[in-house]
């Protein structure tokens, strides 16, 4: 039988530079995490008729500024506080004085832009994607989520960075010091952190130019520390301060009764938002936990429209309607601190997917890290729009190195009233109140 041949593999005979490529024109964009804050501060105009706190977690000033104006002052009125008087007794000389307090409101200029080529070679290759088409749309994004940021570390921080990093026109940069009011699971609601006025007059607290905001002399920060130390044993158990339904009756009761913080009409409801790290539900929902919301699921899960409406609600539990918030702040305590030497660094998450937070687990001694929650009420933040969003490009040799930027003129701060000469006890902060839990990872229920 005659032996048969193999043919001959033609095999691909193509170099690289001929072989037929196709591409898929279609473009993808990295996902993020969402903000419960772009639907969460919804805009209140602000009527120079008077300051009534508005229905809303954020109170909006749309007045341009003055020519030669970097501060708009806002009034506020204080109730009548004072006793009556009865039968025949003399009402003159009784009268009571109208008290006021005042909030100093500050912006300042925030840019951010892209680099591009207006033609060449370059720009040929980006054109079948359509990329520099898609920069407009991102700077809006991304002007987005640095809102997110700033009204996160307003919370925290009383001022956003734009206000505290620069040089306000010129007015001198302002200072970072912590909410007044904040409340700590694990602690009787009289040994809270007491706010220390003095915060406001020393050295220089910035963030993120100096890192840590504390160390020595700084006795609101070693007050905190001192509190988030008895609450967990010594930072030796951080889940002796983690929510529980216990913890979230006292915080309702503590920002009802204690700090009483204006309520938002939700619905007809009285509603205070609690916006909760995520990390910080994972104990609380599970159902095996005797210490969390499990047991009444069905009851707290009942929310009205308005409530199921918010993106991230979860539950509610009286006045407090729970909202996730997977964008949420840390703080954490400097190892090894003491009183009078503790600092707390906070940590944001930044726009895109850069975290500047705290992400790491906790350690006793190392890594005693904090997630940072917010229970908001009416008004709680302020910002202040002298320019909205404008769009603006830059062109260099003859139009072939270009940009696509945009600005705003505004400021972020916390809706925190005072006196010509502060003291705590005319400290006034009816709209927050910052919650601080230790970094989850509490998975299992022992």
């Amino acid at each position: 039988m005659a032996t048969q041949t193999a043919p001959v593999v033609q095999g691909n005979i193509l170099t690289a530079a001929l072989q037929i490529r196709a591409y898929n024109t279609k473009l993808r964009t990295e996902s993020v995490l969402p903000d419960v804050f772009e639907t969460l501060s919804s805009e209140i105009k602000y009527s120079e008729n008077g300051t009534k706190m508005p229905d809303a977690i954020l109170m909006k000033l749309e007045k341009s500024a003055a020519p030669g104006a970097h501060t708009q002052v806002v009034p506020l009125l204080m109730r009548l506080q004072g006793a009556p008087t009865y039968g025949q007794t003399t009402l003159v000389g009784t009268e009571e004085t109208l008290r006021v307090r005042h909030m100093i409101c500050y912006y300042n200029l925030i840019r951010k832009a892209v680099a591009m080529e207006g033609y060449g070679v370059n720009a040929n290759d980006m054109a079948a994607y359509n990329l520099y088409g898609q920069v407009q749309p991102m700077l809006s994004e991304w002007f987005k989520e640095l809102r997110g940021k700033r009204l996160r570390e307003a919370s925290l921080l009383r001022y956003a960075s734009e206000l505290v990093e620069a040089n306000i026109g010129s007015t001198t940069a302002l200072k970072h010091h912590f909410n007044s009011n904040i409340f700590v699971c694990n602690r009787a609601l009289g040994g809270m952190p007491v706010y220390d006025v003095d915060e406001e007059t020393e050295a220089v607290h910035t963030y993120p130019a100096n890192g840590a905001i504390g160390d020595s002399g700084y006795e609101y920060v070693d007050k905190i520390c001192e509190v988030l130390s008895a609450a967990t044993n010594a930072f030796a158990n951080p889940e002796r301060a983690v929510l529980s339904l216990e913890a979230l009756l006292a915080l309702d009761y503590h920002c009802t009764v204690n700090l009483k913080l204006e309520p938002i009409d939700m619905g007809g409801k009285p509603t205070l938002i609690f916006v909760v790290p995520s990390a910080g539900l994972i104990k609380l929902l599970n159902p095996a936990n005797s210490t969390g919301v499990g047991a009444v699921w069905k009851d707290v899960m009942a929310l009205t429209k308005f409530e199921s409406a918010v993106p991230g609600a979860q539950f509610r539990v009286r006045n407090l309607l729970i909202v996730e918030d997977m964008r949420h702040a840390t703080v954490t305590v400097n190892a090894g601190g003491s009183t009078p030497n503790y600092t707390l660094t906070p940590g944001f998450y930044q726009p895109g997917n850069l975290s500047g937070r705290n992400d790491s687990p906790w350690n006793n001694t190392t890594n005693r890290v904090f997630d940072v929650g917010c229970v908001y009420g009416k008004g709680a933040l302020t910002e202040w729009k002298v320019q909205a969003l404008k769009f603006a490009t830059e062109s260099y040799d003859y139009e072939l190195v270009q940009g696509k930027g945009a600005y705003e003129c505004s400021g972020i701060q916390l809706t925190q009233f005072n006196v010509d000469t502060e003291t705590e006890a005319s400290n006034f902060n009816r709209g927050s109140c910052i919650v601080l839990l230790p970094k989850g990872g509490l998975v299992t229920v022992t």
